[in-house]
């Protein structure tokens, strides 16, 4: 483990991944990303590093080593900051590609005494050249071969990145095992992360189109199982899991069956129920209507929920949970789209459509109580 005591990861977007291909990358597919700039980045990292940590992540979405991404001056100014506050380890990332002997030597002369032990953090992913390149990965497992092998020969040290779980892999366990093996034999650590996409990549639309999904806690650790008393490997599952985020915002309205199993509610719930993890505080249920006006605190009915919940003394351990036709929606996503985007016109309801929405409803409230836990449930509904 690469790893001390004391660890600090700054992440940091500074232009874009000269590769930004891969399907399960969000970052180079944002819409805008600031201009590598010199002083920019150096505000950054003083506001930020402030004291001695044993080990610091620098971590830039794409090549620390590129140019159009960290400019030199930069490189040899985060080096120096390190060696001045006693920093051990670092720890960079790079493309194969930009990994050169050129590149190389800036960062040994500006650590020449070699006080600081650096470490290439590699994305190789997976050991399978098929699956790198249907992941458009840009790479093979030969060039990550040649690279470890220069930073080895000039004195670096690597910390190889593999993904459990990458789409198009027909038996993902073997997948893994034999891509750690592969990997222990050219890198000095190894972390595997859980696989879990966000909403500009495209394997985030794997998911929406069911064809793909990710791994939950349960599955992660039965996955990872074999490779956890391996003190060369480091193991994170929820480092990435975030709330699904949607770039395209068009407002869902309409009493209809589409509208009631949208993919996108769908994704949310799977997320909801899979990933999301509510506040300890949070004792008791209380499940509440929807409202047509978003947010839902927003609104006249909801305004006055709150103002005489309020006044209870276990109010903090209320969870709030509307009901509507999205699934079930906690409070602390009311804002998040689509459930501040969506309209359900109770009069368009066919005599079909309300059992159906009956139906969905009641799946989806036991699919939530299955994976969270209170200690009483409470529900208020509009007479």
């Amino acid at each position: 483990m690469p790893t001390g005591k004391t660890e600090l990861t700054i992440i940091t977007e500074s232009g874009r991944c000269s590769w930004a291909r891969c399907i399960f990358c969000s970052f180079s597919k944002k819409p805008y990303l600031p201009e590598p700039d010199f002083n920019r980045l150096k505000h950054q990292l003083d506001a930020k590093l402030t004291r001695q940590f044993d080990t610091l992540k620098y971590l830039n979405s794409g090549s620390f080593l590129d140019q159009n991404q960290i400019p030199k001056d930069f490189q040899k100014y985060l080096i120096q900051k390190c060696l001045d506050l006693g920093i051990k380890q670092l720890i960079i990332e790079s493309r194969p590609d930009h990994i050169t002997p050129a590149n190389l030597k800036l960062l040994k002369d500006a650590n020449k005494n070699q006080k600081l032990k650096i470490y290439f953090a590699l994305g190789l992913e997976t050991s399978d050249n098929e699956t790198l390149k249907k992941i458009s990965k840009g790479f093979t497992t030969t060039d990550y071969q040649n690279a470890a092998a220069l930073l080895k020969k000039q004195g670096f040290y690597i910390r190889t990145y593999l993904m459990a779980n990458l789409p198009y892999t027909k038996d993902i366990q073997k997948s893994l095992d034999d891509s750690v093996n592969f990997a222990q034999k050219h890198t000095d650590t190894i972390a595997i992360i859980n696989t879990y996409p966000y909403g500009y990549a495209p394997l985030f639309y794997m998911w929406l189109k069911k064809t793909w999904r990710p791994l939950d806690k349960s599955e992660f650790n039965t996955l990872v199982k074999k490779h956890r008393a391996n003190k060369k490997i480091d193991i994170y599952y929820d480092d990435y899991i975030s709330y699904p985020r949607f770039k395209n915002q068009t407002p869902l309205v309409g009493a209809t069956k589409e509208n009631l199993n949208n993919p996108i509610y769908d994704l949310w719930q799977d997320y909801i129920v899979r990933f999301y993890e509510k506040p300890e505080i949070k004792k008791y249920a209380l499940f509440l209507p929807c409202a047509y006006r978003k947010p839902y605190s927003f609104s006249k009915t909801h305004k006055q929920i709150i103002r005489h919940l309020k006044s209870l003394p276990f109010y903090a351990n209320l969870h709030h949970l509307m009901i509507s036709n999205p699934g079930i929606i906690p409070r602390e996503f009311e804002t998040k789209y689509p459930f501040a985007h969506y309209d359900w016109p109770e009069w368009e309801e066919t005599p079909g459509i309300k059992k159906q929405y009956l139906k969905t409803t009641e799946d989806r409230i036991q699919n939530y109580l299955k994976t969270h836990k209170y200690e009483k449930l409470f529900a208020y509904f509009k007479p």
